[in-house]
C-alpha cells in the first residue's frame, strides 16, 4: 500500500509530466545565488510547492527560470542536489571521485552554483571524474564546458545527442549569419571541447559506485535514464533518474517515449528500484522533500523512497500520460 506522502507527491508531479515539455534554457541564476545561499528554497515548503506546481495546469516555466539558487543539500548519503528551482544537477560521490550528473544551464551556473555548492558541501570539485549528460538540452549540458575545462572532467553523452547538440549549435550559428530571428531556436550554450560516446546498457563504475545507462530516446534522440545504488544512514537503495520528463510535440516522438518508459521498466524492475530523481526539481518535488530532510528526525523515512511499489506507480502514471497524448495526438 502506497503511503499518503507518496500518493500526494505522485497527485502533484506528474500532472505536470503530461502538459508541458521543457525546452530550453534558462539565463545565469547566479547573480540571484546569494541571497538563497542561506535559506531554503520559497518553493520549499507545501504550502509554495502547491502554489508552484498546480495540478491543472503548466507551472509558470518563466519565473522558475529566474528563481534563486538553493542551498545545496544532502539527499542520500552518497548523493547531493546542486541547482534552483528549475534544473540541478546531482553529485554522485564515490570512494575514488566525483560523478556529476548534468551540469545545469551554462558556464555561469557551473561556475557560481554547481563549484561553490560542492565547496560548501565539503567536497573538491577537483575530483569530478565525469559529467554524465542525461540528454542534449542547454540546461542539462550548458555547464559541461567550465567543469571540462577547469577540472578535467570527461564528458559522457551519447553519440546521437552529440550530433543533436551540434545540428542546434550549427542551426543557431548560421541564422545568426543570415540576420534571421533565433527568439524560437534553443539556445546553444558552448559544447564541450571533447567528449566520451556512452551506449545503452553500459555499466559506468567509478570506485564503490556503478551506474546503468540506459537509452530513452523520446524527449530528445539520445536521452538516457540511469539507476545507481544509493545509501540512506546505511541503508540500501537504488534510485533511479528518467533522463528526459517533458513529453515531445510529435506523434511519432511521443511513440518513442512510450517505449523508452516500457524497456526502461524492465531495468527498473530488475534493480529493484526505490526512489527516484529528476534534474528538475518542481516536477517531483524534490524541493520539498528536500526540505523535510532538513528538519528530518532519528527515525523518520527518507520522502525520496518511494518503495518498489512507490516507483512503480509513480512510472505507471508516466506511461499513462503519454499514452494518453499520444492519443490526443492520433485523431
Amino acid at each position: 500500500m502506497l503511503g499518503k506522502v507518496t500518493k500526494r507527491l505522485l497527485s502533484i508531479s506528474l500532472v505536470s509530466v503530461s502538459i508541458f515539455a521543457m525546452v530550453g534554457c534558462s539565463n545565469s541564476q547566479s547573480s540571484k545565488s546569494s541571497d538563497a545561499s542561506n535559506k531554503p528554497a520559497a518553493t520549499s515548503s507545501a504550502k509554495n510547492t502547491t502554489a508552484v506546481l498546480p495540478s491543472d495546469k503548466a507551472p509558470d516555466l518563466s519565473k522558475l527560470k529566474d528563481a534563486p539558487s538553493v542551498e545545496p543539500a544532502k539527499v542520500f548519503d552518497n548523493l547531493y542536489f546542486l541547482g534552483n528551482q528549475f534544473v540541478g544537477a546531482w553529485m554522485v560521490n564515490t570512494s575514488e571521485g566525483i560523478i556529476l550528473i548534468d551540469s545545469m544551464n551554462n558556464s555561469d551556473d557551473a561556475e557560481k552554483i554547481i563549484v561553490p555548492g560542492i565547496k560548501k558541501l565539503g567536497f573538491d570539485p577537483a575530483k569530478i571524474k565525469y559529467v554524465l549528460v542525461t540528454h542534449g538540452h542547454c540546461d542539462h549540458y550548458g555547464g559541461a564546458k567550465y567543469i571540462q575545462d577547469n577540472f578535467g572532467a570527461k564528458v559522457l553523452i551519447t553519440s546521437v545527442d552529440w550530433s543533436f547538440m551540434e545540428k542546434n549549435l550549427k542551426d543557431r550559428q548560421e541564422a545568426e549569419a543570415a540576420g534571421k530571428d533565433t527568439s524560437k531556436l534553443m539556445p546553444t550554450p558552448p559544447l564541450p571541447t571533447s567528449h566520451t560516446e556512452i551506449t545503452d546498457g553500459q555499466k559506468l563504475t567509478l570506485g564503490d559506485t556503478t551506474i546503468t545507462i540506459v537509452s530513452t530516446p523520446g524527449h530528445t534522440p539520445g536521452c538516457v535514464s540511469l539507476i545507481f545504488p544509493v545509501t540512506d544512514n546505511g541503508a540500501k537503495h537504488m534510485t533511479s533518474i528518467w533522463g528526459g520528463t517533458g513529453l515531445p510535440k510529435s506523434l511519432e516522438d511521443n511513440k518513442k517515449y512510450e517505449s523508452s518508459v516500457d524497456y526502461f521498466n524492465k531495468f527498473t524492475d530488475e534493480s529493484k528500484v526505490d526512489s527516484e530523481l529528476s534534474a528538475h526539481p518542481f516536477v517531483d518535488n524534490a524541493l520539498e522533500r528536500i526540505d523535510t530532510l532538513r528538519k528530518r528526525k532519528s527515525g523518520d523515512p527518507n520522502p525520496f523512497v518511494l518503495g518498489e511499489e512507490g516507483y512503480k506507480a509513480y512510472m505507471a502514471k508516466m506511461k499513462e500520460f503519454v499514452t494518453n497524448n499520444i492519443t490526443k495526438l492520433s485523431k
